[in-house]
C-alpha cells in the first residue's frame, strides 16, 4: 500500500486534472435530481451522484436522488470562484472553492443509481465523464 505524503489541500490544487476548471467562477445553480453548476464560457458541472460540501470541520451530505435544492449551503457557491479542481484515482471530483468549500463528488454510485456520477459538458458537448468508467470524452 502506498500512502501520499501530500497535504489534501496540495491534492487538491495539483495541476493536471485536464478539467480546466481553475479561474472559472460559478454563474448559477440548478438542482432537481441532480445539482448543476453553471460556470464561466458556458461549461457546465453535472452531479448526480451523492456528494459532501466541505467548508473546515462543517460537513453537508446532499442525494440528488431525493432532490437537490440550490440554497442553503449550497447558495454559497453561487458566485464563488474555483480555486482548484482534481479528478481522484477511482473517477470521483473535488472541487475547491475560493468561499473555503470542497465540493466532494464519490466515484461510484450505488446500486440503480447514475452511469457516471459527474459529468463536465460545454456548449459543444461532452468534455468528461466521472466514475471508474469515465475520463476524457472521445473528441
Amino acid at each position: 500500500m502506498e500512502r501520499s505524503t501530500r497535504t489534501a489541500h496540495d491534492r487538491d490544487h495539483e495541476p493536471g486534472s485536464g478539467l480546466g476548471l481553475t479561474g472559472r467562477t460559478v454563474r448559477s445553480l440548478g438542482g432537481g435530481d441532480r445539482l448543476v453548476l453553471r460556470l464561466d464560457d458556458g461549461l457546465l458541472l453535472t452531479v448526480r451522484n451523492d456528494f459532501r460540501l466541505l467548508r473546515g470541520a462543517e460537513v453537508d451530505h446532499f442525494y440528488p436522488a431525493l432532490g437537490v435544492a440550490p440554497s442553503g449551503a449550497l447558495g454559497a457557491l453561487s458566485g464563488a470562484t474555483v480555486t482548484g479542481a482534481a479528478v481522484t484515482p477511482a473517477g470521483g471530483l473535488r472541487l475547491v472553492l475560493d468561499t473555503g468549500h470542497t465540493l466532494a463528488v464519490a466515484p461510484d454510485p450505488g446500486p440503480g443509481g447514475p452511469v457516471h456520477p459527474w459529468q463536465l459538458s460545454s456548449p459543444a458537448g461532452l468534455l468528461f465523464t466521472g466514475g471508474p468508467d469515465g475520463g476524457p470524452a472521445d473528441g
